[in-house]
């Protein structure tokens, strides 16, 4: 975490959603941030509880992939249709993302501290009263990527995890590697991960083509548009969920406007994967937490009806053969990654 001058998000807010991810998680955590925050984020962890925070790095700019680019990156500010909201500091921290991932899971194999799965998750993203414990689950972790492996035709350990929030458009089926950056709301970039040789390939792809883009005079301010890029040129790389799938059986029978949501109340849409990730004993907390927040929460009926459904793991390949065309093949890929 990397505080802002200015932010869309007050200062008391971010504390409290510290609080919320710090306090209750159990599982080890590695954390970023500035030498001055540190107390504050040692003081929102719960007691006894694992975290290493790694004050290395004063500013997202600071991190090797991206030092020495704050020129540029202000110029690039002018090409950014979002500009009155965003910053070129922020730009930095979201695609200082995928290194830092990479850098934690480097520097506690250094200590023999070697993990089968990692991920990034941003640490505002616990906005309310939860019931997560021992999360992402590594029971329900495993369960996923066996799944998903199969669905994907690839290997589990090849496997990056992003959420969507929706599909690219179809006209997307015509984009080319040179094309740059897509700019679709389709992942989320607030939670990533798969094992520590996919996230060293993500960090080494991303960057890649960050530099290529940029070298072509492109935005690339805004992490998601550079992640859609990236799963369109490997898609078979990439598992995923959709939790407003119109095709997903768990979506079958949710009525639009009278239902709380795409899958019943599962509060804030946009975090669904912290419930899909977590235990069913979990779930079940959670389901019963959000139902109680609804309207109608003393009533039967309601309450059974209204229960956040689970959806599926995806495959993106098929996903974007469903958008696509069955016919539909990625774009050839040119640019070299590195080693």
């Amino acid at each position: 975490m990397f505080p802002l001058p200015k932010s869309k998000h007050s200062t008391e807010d971010y504390a409290s959603w510290l609080r919320e991810f710090l306090g209750p998680i159990t599982t080890d955590i590695y954390f970023f941030t500035t030498p001055e925050f540190a107390p504050t984020v040692r003081s929102a962890r719960g007691h006894g509880l694992p975290i290493t925070v790694d004050t290395t790095y004063s500013s997202a700019f600071d991190i090797p992939p991206l030092k020495g680019l704050e020129e540029l990156y202000r110029k690039m500010h002018a090409l950014d249709r979002e500009r009155s909201i965003h910053s070129p500091d922020l730009y930095a921290i979201w695609n200082a993302k995928p290194f830092l991932l990479d850098r934690a899971v480097k520097k506690l194999a250094e200590k023999q501290q070697i993990y089968i799965y990692a991920f990034w998750n941003d640490a505002g993203s616990f906005r309310t009263t939860h019931r997560y414990k021992e999360w992402p689950n590594p029971r329900r972790v495993e369960q996923i990527w066996k799944q998903g492996s199969q669905l994907a035709g690839t290997p589990e350990e090849d496997l990056l995890f992003f959420p969507l929030c929706a599909l690219p458009g179809v006209s997307m089926r015509y984009w080319k590697e040179d094309m740059g950056p897509v700019d679709y709301g389709v992942s989320e970039g607030s939670f990533f991960g798969g094992s520590p040789q996919t996230v060293s390939w993500w960090s080494r792809t991303y960057y890649a083509y960050h530099d290529y883009y940029l070298s072509l005079g492109l935005f690339v301010g805004k992490d998601q548009t550079l992640i859609n890029a990236l799963m369109l040129l490997f898609p078979e790389r990439f598992i995923t969920i959709w939790y407003s799938d119109p095709l997903a059986p768990a979506h079958s029978g949710i009525i639009r406007h009278f239902d709380q949501g795409h899958l019943g109340a599962c509060g804030m849409e946009w975090f669904y994967y912290q419930f899909w990730l977590a235990d069913s004993q979990t779930r079940n907390a959670m389901r019963e937490l959000w139902v109680s927040w609804t309207k109608w929460a003393n009533w039967e009926w309601w309450r059974e009806r209204q229960e956040c459904r689970l959806t599926g793991v995806l495959a993106l390949k098929e996903l974007l053969a469903r958008q696509f065309g069955m016919t539909w093949t990625p774009p050839a890929r040119a640019l070299g990654i590195p080693t």
